[in-house]
Order: C-alpha cells, then sequence, then structure tokens
C-alpha cells in the first residue's frame, strides 16, 4: 500500500497487545509484561503522552509515542518515543508515514521543535530521519542507577539493532 494510504491515529485501549508486541521488537530483553507495565504507568503518570499507530487497514504496522513539553534550550516541542515498525512493514513507508502524522501533531499544537532518540547502533533509522529532515544536534548521556548491568544489556540490544540494519 503507497504511504499516503496508510492510516495514522492513536492506538485504542483494546490494541495496547498489538502495540506491546511491536514495542518488543524494540526491546527484545525486556519481558512482554514489563513493558505493558511501563507503558501503563506512563499512560498513568503523563496524561500528555499519546500512543500512535499506523495502519494498513486493520493491521497495525507501527506505533510511537509522543510527549509535548516546553524546554528552555528549544521552546515547545513534541518528543517521538520508541518508534518502531514491524519488520515485515519495513521500508513499506510506514514509518516515514508516522513520523509525518507527528510533525503534523507538532505543527498544530505550535511546536517548535521535533525531537527523538535513536540507538547509536540503528543505522537503518537514522537513514530514515535524516531522509525525513532530522538531525543529530547532540548526544544524550545515560547513568544506571538502580541496576549497573542495565548499561550493557542497552549496548548488547544496541548491537542487535544495528544488525538488523
Amino acid at each position: 500500500m503507497p504511504p499516503d494510504e496508510l492510516s495514522c491515529r492513536d492506538v485504542a485501549e483494546v490494541e495496547l497487545a498489538e502495540a506491546v508486541r511491536l514495542l518488543c521488537i524494540l526491546n527484545p530483553d525486556t519481558e512482554p509484561a514489563e513493558i505493558r507495565r511501563r507503558l501503563g504507568s506512563i499512560m498513568a503518570d503523563h496524561p500528555h503522552y499519546r500512543l500512535h499507530g499506523v495502519w494498513d487497514g486493520g493491521r497495525l504496522l507501527g506505533v510511537a509515542g509522543s510527549w509535548i513539553g516546553t524546554r528552555i534550550w528549544c521552546g515547545r516541542y513534541l518528543e517521538i518515543d520508541n518508534l518502531v515498525v514491524d519488520p515485515e512493514a519495513r521500508s513499506s513507508g510506514a514509518g516515514s508515514r508516522l513520523i509525518k502524522h507527528l510533525e503534523d501533531i507538532a505543527r498544530i499544537s505550535g511546536c517548535e521543535m521535533l525531537i527523538l532518540d535513536a540507538y547509536t547502533g540503528n543505522h537503518a533509522s537514522h537513514r530514515l530521519y535524516h531522509r525525513l529532515g532530522l538531525e543529530i544536534w547532540g548526544f544524550h548521556f545515560v547513568k544506571p542507577l538502580a541496576n549497573p548491568q542495565f548499561l550493557k544489556k542497552c549496548r548488547d540490544v544496541e548491537q542487535k539493532s544495528s544488525d538488523c540494519s
């Protein structure tokens, strides 16, 4: 299906299990129950968080969360959170369609900036983001506090992600 025929909308409560399945692809070392718990916590704690999907008819091809906020360095922004497209739907235009949908929401919401984080080794996503006009402006530094093994785990996930590109 051409990208302009794909539809985007918020993921409904009854569709969360399918969204979690996709989020597991991006986070393969995290149990699905934990991803569901974290997603529920985000949605309960942050009423401004939205989970968006891109569909081909009734099939969910990809998901991404979004937050709108304000930061000193950039003003009002929309942050794309955990964008993932089903591997079988990659290169179908689903990722581009979803990002363009989020950019439209950002513009309508008066945002000055669209931002996202990406694993450094996920080169396929970098190509997509560059093609859509996103630029690398900085680094996202992390320091795991509760679980020192988390940093190694994230590096392993990053390597798995780069193996898929």
